[in-house]
């Protein structure tokens, strides 16, 4: 422990070291400017020329004033170059110090790394099989622990949703008369467990793995938007890469579930109420714009926006009708012109936003009013 504490204080003393290096040379490059200014305005005066009505006194009194002043001048540049000289000097000097510092505590840290893996390997020697079979247990914990800590940021808040022995998807009774021929028939479904995330993608998480924004209305809390499915896929791969999870979107079968509450449904129009306004930001309420994720009252699942906000894409191809019988976690067709988005909109009409309402557009399609939910397979 020890050791490794020595380590730390030379690695944060040279940090330290750097950062006044830093600081030295900027004042270095002022002084430098200063004294080009300095003898810049030197070489102004010098070449001053006398006034043109000027009479014989006054050109001697010209020429005694312009002598002071150009023995001023050279004066100030001499000692704002000498200044700046030193300064640099300075600078050169605790770089070469810091560089063979650097050299003698590169040998000292990693004497002191040798030196500590011996002992580390004395003391596993020691050890009972027990005892080692625990140290593993708990570095491996310790290792998790980090990686959950470092990737934490980028993975968004899950909720787990019990599967589905069946439900009835498509246009149910609650739907009313708005139900569109592609709603038709109401099916029933088994699912699987799954998880879906809370909100909708912020644009504080899609900028951080993508490292830039699309969004059409700006900010790290609104839903992010301008994204076409394809686009969603690339994101999506990038996701798993930096998280080692395996995140998709819904299928719409498992979005619709969802949406409608999941076990704990209560059969309602919207994803979480009759009441559009209570559980939607749309079209006659957002005034326009998309709004911040989380700020209407979530459905039974305690899930975030499904009606409303942003149409969600999932990862269906778009079929005319569905099948009718009992469909087991059904992925819909395996091929087809576009792909299925779901929920509603900030811009759209309460009819739009009905748990059961189908929409679709090409792959590459980017809308303001389109953004995407996340997946993860228990």
């Amino acid at each position: 422990m020890a050791k490794s504490l020595i380590i730390l204080l030379i690695l944060s003393c040279f940090a330290f070291a750097q950062g006044e290096i830093e600081a030295a040379k900027k004042k270095a490059e002022a002084k430098k400017a200063e004294a080009e200014d300095a003898i810049k305005y030197a070489e102004e005066i010098k070449a001053e020329k006398k006034p043109r009505a000027c009479t014989s006194t006054c050109e001697v009194k010209w020429k005694e004033s312009q002598r002071k002043n150009i023995a001023a001048a050279n004066a100030i540049a001499a000692i704002k170059k000498a200044d700046a000289e030193a300064a640099e000097r300075a600078v050169k000097e605790a770089e070469n110090a810091m560089l063979y510092a650097k050299e003698i505590a590169a040998k000292k840290t990693a004497d002191s790394i040798a030196a500590a893996r011996k002992d580390l390997e004395e003391a596993i020697a020691k050890m009972t099989p027990e005892e080692q079979a625990k140290r593993i247990a708990d570095s491996a914990a310790a290792a998790q622990e980090e990686l959950r800590k470092a990737t934490a940021e980028y993975n968004p808040e899950m909720v787990f949703i019990k599967g589905s022995n069946f439900f009835s998807m498509g246009c149910t009774k609650e739907q009313g008369a708005e139900c569109n021929e592609d709603e038709r028939p109401a099916h029933n479904v088994t699912l699987r467990d799954f998880y879906a995330s809370k909100y909708p993608v912020t644009q504080r998480l899609w900028e951080k793995v993508m490292g830039s924004n699309p969004s059409r209305f700006q900010g790290e809390n609104l839903p992010v938007e301008s994204v076409s499915w394809n686009d969603v896929q690339e994101f999506i791969k990038k996701l798993n890469a930096a998280t080692g999870k395996k995140y998709r979107l819904l299928t719409e079968a498992e979005w619709e579930y969802a949406a409608r509450g999941g076990g704990s449904s209560k059969g309602q129009r919207y994803a979480g109420s009759n009441n559009l306004g209570a559980v939607a930001w749309y079209g006659g309420n957002s005034g326009q714009t998309t709004r911040p994720v989380g700020e209407k009252q979530p459905n039974e699942l305690g899930l975030y926006d499904m009606s409303g906000n942003v149409w969600e894409w999932v990862q269906n191809w778009k079929d005319s009708y569905y099948s009718s019988g009992l469909q087991n976690n059904p992925v819909g067709p395996g091929s087809g012109t576009n792909r299925v988005y779901r929920g509603g909109s900030w811009q759209d009409n309460d009819i739009y936003c009905r748990v059961s309402r189908r929409h679709g557009a090409v792959p590459d399609t980017r809308s303001s009013a389109v953004g995407f939910r996340l997946a993860l397979d228990r």
